[in-house]
């Protein structure tokens, strides 16, 4: 089964949600969405598939995705990230991790509904 992502959708909610293109990790996050599967481990799995598309280790990787998904939850307002995320996390207690951000964001941009 191929994750199917609607790569338009993608880039309209990371911009709403505040992503910069400047940042390396905003790129590296798309990436990630495209490639992530259910079950699939992130830190064994995600982190390596990512760097060899684009051409880093896993553990830039990783701290530039972070680094992307805490300014981008910085800048953001709460109604959009209550708006895409629901209920599911509390723009009070700071910006999702990695695995919650990928999975949500495969999830909602899928094409498959």
């Amino acid at each position: 089964m191929e994750n199917r992502i609607n790569l338009q959708e993608l880039d309209h909610k990371m911009m709403l949600l505040g992503f910069r293109e400047s940042i390396k990790g905003t790129e590296m996050l798309r990436v990630a969405v495209q490639e992530w599967k259910p079950g699939m481990g992130i830190t064994k799995e995600l982190y390596p598939i990512v760097a060899r598309k684009c051409g880093s280790t896993p553990a830039r990787v990783e701290r530039a995705m972070r680094h992307a998904i805490e300014t981008a939850f910085d800048r953001g307002s709460i109604d959009t990230i209550t708006g895409i995320f629901g209920y599911s996390l509390s723009p009070y207690k700071g910006a999702p991790t990695v695995s919650e951000f990928v999975a949500r964001m495969a999830r909602v941009c899928s094409n498959e509904d």
